[in-house]
C-alpha cells in the first residue's frame, strides 16, 4: 500500500481541510483507471436511475451508458422517484453495463412518484458514518439522525427529507466555497475538522479522481462544520488519526472484495477496490 502524508491545512470558515498526499506522487501516473462521477452522466444524459420493478426501499437500479466506468461514493444523493435515496456503500458501474445498487431512504415521509430520479447532494460526514458502521438497523438509525439534524439546523421538512437541509442551508454552504479553487493539485483526498472534533477523512486513488468530487464533499463536510461551531481548546491528532487508518487497512489486507468495511480503534470506514487498487475510502469517527 502506498504511503500517505498530511499538506499544509486549509481553513474554511471554521472548517479546516488537511490534505491527503502520497508520500511519493507521479505526476504521469497513469494507472488510475478514467471514471466519471454520477454528477457528469447526468449532464451527459449517459445515466438512468429507476425504480425497481417492484420497488424496494433498499434497492435501485443504475443503467451505465456511458463509455467509463461510473463511480458513486457512499451517502451521494439521489432524489425524485417514490423517494430520495443516498447511496449506501462506493461503487464502480461498469461502462455500458446496468446493476442494482443497495441504498437507504433519506426522506422518511414520502412514499410517492414524482417523476424520474436525479443527482443531489452528498450526505454530510455525520450520516456518513452511521452508513459505515454497517448496523443491523441502518434505516431506522438514518432517520432519526435526518430528524435530529433537522432540529438542529431549524429545517421545516414536510417529508423529513436530507434534502431540504441543504436546501435550507445553502447561502450558509456557499460562504464556506466562496472563492474556492482546490486543497493542492497533489491532494488525493482530506480530513475535515471542525470545532473540537474530526468529522472525517475521504480519500482517493489519484488526484485527478480526488478533484472530480472535491467540491460535492466539501460542501458536505461544510453543513456539519455549520453546526460544530465550538472553539478547539486541545489538541486534535489529524496525523495520528490517519495513520490508525493505515495501518488498520494494512493489518486487514483489503484487496480480494470489490467494497470491503474496516474498524479500527475510534473509527469506522469502508471502501472499494478495482484492479487490487483502493479506488475511494471513507471513514469516520465512532
Amino acid at each position: 500500500m502506498k504511503r500517505f502524508s498530511l499538506g499544509d491545512p486549509v481553513f474554511l470558515r471554521n472548517l479546516i481541510a488537511y490534505p491527503i498526499e502520497y508520500d511519493s506522487f507521479d505526476p504521469t501516473d497513469n494507472t488510475t483507471p478514467k471514471i466519471t462521477t454520477l454528477d457528469e452522466a447526468f449532464d451527459k444524459c449517459e445515466v438512468e436511475i429507476r425504480e425497481l420493478e417492484n420497488p424496494d426501499i433498499n434497492e435501485v437500479l443504475f443503467d451505465n451508458q456511458g463509455d467509463y466506468p461510473l463511480l458513486v461514493l457512499d451517502g451521494e444523493e439521489m432524489t425524485g422517484a417514490l423517494q430520495n435515496r443516498i447511496i449506501a456503500s462506493s461503487n464502480l458501474i461498469a461502462a455500458r453495463m446496468s446493476r442494482t445498487i443497495p441504498v437507504v431512504c433519506a426522506e422518511e415521509g414520502r412514499w410517492d412518484e414524482i417523476g424520474g430520479f436525479a443527482t443531489g447532494f452528498c450526505s454530510y460526514p455525520g450520516l456518513r458514518s452511521l452508513l459505515a458502521s454497517k448496523k443491523t438497523n441502518t434505516q431506522q438509525v438514518i432517520w432519526r439522525e435526518i430528524d435530529r439534524k433537522l432540529t438542529a439546523t431549524k429545517t421545516i421538512s414536510q417529508s423529513s427529507s436530507m434534502h431540504d437541509i441543504y436546501n435550507n442551508l445553502e447561502d450558509e454552504i456557499l460562504r464556506y466555497v466562496e472563492g474556492f479553487q482546490s486543497l493542492d493539485h497533489k491532494a488525493i483526498g482530506f480530513i475535515g475538522v471542525a470545532g473540537d472534533r474530526i468529522l472525517g477523512c475521504d480519500v482517493f486513488s489519484h488526484p485527478t479522481v480526488y478533484r472530480k468530487f472535491e467540491t460535492k464533499l466539501i460542501r458536505s463536510y461544510a453543513l456539519d462544520a455549520i453546526e460544530y461551531q465550538k472553539n478547539n481548546r486541545g489538541l486534535i491528532d489529524v496525523a495520528e488519526f490517519l495513520n490508525q487508518v493505515i495501518v488498520t487497512l494494512e493489518n486487514k489486507k483489503v484487496g480480494k472484495r470489490e467494497n470491503f468495511s474496516v474498524k479500527g480503534p475510534g473509527f469506522s470506514g469502508q471502501g472499494i477496490i478495482h484492479q487490487k487498487q483502493i479506488i475511494h475510502l471513507s471513514a469516520f469517527p465512532n
